[in-house]
């Protein structure tokens, strides 16, 4: 290593602590970026300091390009990888506006790549922290590189990193090729993800409005729209509210409501027009069994998922199920035969004791 090198490496080891400050604070940077928008869904950030045995390997092999630490822009490195390919520009964006961005070495790898060569690449940006915004002036103007790709994007340098292929340069044809292929089909998947989660989008949309028109009859009961009518529909959010004046000082748990989608259709709830039946036709006893549970059960928690819960148990009782029903169906919860049938006589005593005090 030439003396030029020494003085970078030397450089670098008294300035090491500026760097791990400026990965602190744009870390917490970019992870405010990312949070503050709904819908958009981040894998992960990462950020690294380059380790001195990896600065002197660099330094070895293009010791030559630079002349002080300054021109070393990546030794700290940031990424940030997200779900869909549409939320990279809306990420660069917000990073333009908060970081001083350096255009002549910042590149979008994307749109550079040749229509016909090899490779699946993602945005480079190489910025730094502005003066005058409130940041230490120690660690401002210090560049530092920012990747932003997709879960799929990073599968592929991953992969591309680890079997050490570098260049496309003395590598077999069929190789190359292969190469090429898989880039393609992670392309046009990273395309696929966005118009599925944006027809998902339009289906919640969809579902919403009907619910907010009652006009639910003829929609089918699944994931999307289950959630919907349990956040949205009038009726349902009154009885949960009432569900949680009856359980004073409980702590509510957040809880999917996927867990109830077996339940429901065991009990031949295909729509969310029979859920908007059931919930009518049971309300009132299903107010009363949670009075009875609560008065004899000393409750600290209670489930997002309370109202069908009770809704589901007042059913089996309304619409006739046996006993032996009534296990299948607490299986479908709580797995095990012992857990089943103590929850079935659970259920039943309650309404005994319902029935006794009439």
């Amino acid at each position: 290593m030439n003396l030029k090198c020494k003085m970078i490496m030397e450089e670098y080891k008294e300035k090491r602590s500026d760097f791990i400050e400026l990965g602190d604070v744009v870390h917490s940077i970019l992870k405010e970026i990312t949070s503050k928008r709904e819908n958009m869904y981040i894998l992960a950030i990462e950020h690294r300091i380059k380790t001195e045995k990896s600065l002197a390997g660099k330094l070895e092999l293009k010791g030559e390009k630079y002349s002080s630490l300054e021109d070393i822009t990546d030794i700290l490195g940031c990424r940030i990888i997200c779900f869909f390919s549409d939320d990279i520009d809306v990420i660069a964006k917000e990073i333009e506006q908060k970081f001083d961005v350096d255009w002549d070495n910042s590149i979008d790898k994307r749109a550079s790549i040749a229509a016909e060569a090899f490779g699946y690449l993602s945005l480079h940006y190489i910025c730094s922290l502005p003066f005058g915004k409130g940041y230490p002036d120690n660690i401002c103007g210090k560049k530092f590189e920012i990747q932003i790709r997709t879960t799929l994007q990073h599968t592929w340098a991953v992969i591309n990193h680890d079997l050490g292929y570098k260049s496309e340069f003395g590598v077999p044809r069929s190789v190359k090729r292969g190469f090429s292929q898989v880039a393609g089909l992670l392309e046009i998947a990273d395309e696929k993800f966005v118009g599925l989660r944006d027809a998902i989008f339009a289906y919640s949309d969809d579902v919403r409005a009907k619910i907010a028109d009652n006009d639910v009859e003829s929609i089918s009961i699944d994931a999307v729209s289950l959630y919907e009518y349990m956040k949205h529909n009038k009726m349902m959010n009154e009885f949960y509210k009432e569900l949680v004046s009856l359980c004073e000082n409980c702590e509510i748990s957040i809880i999917s409501s996927n867990i109830y989608l077996e339940q429901l259709k065991f009990l031949s709830k295909n729509t969310l027009g029979d859920l908007s039946r059931m919930l009518e036709r049971n309300r009132e006893l299903a107010i009363k069994m949670a009075k009875q549970l609560f008065k004899t059960t000393d409750l600290d928690i209670l489930s997002s998922n309370a109202a069908l819960r009770f809704l589901c148990r007042a059913e089996l009782i309304n619409a006739g199920y046996s006993e032996e029903q009534m296990k299948e169906f607490m299986k479908l919860t709580y797995g095990d035969d012992i857990k089943s049938e103590r929850q079935t006589k659970r259920l039943l005593s309650v309404y005994e004791a319902i029935k006794d005090g009439e």
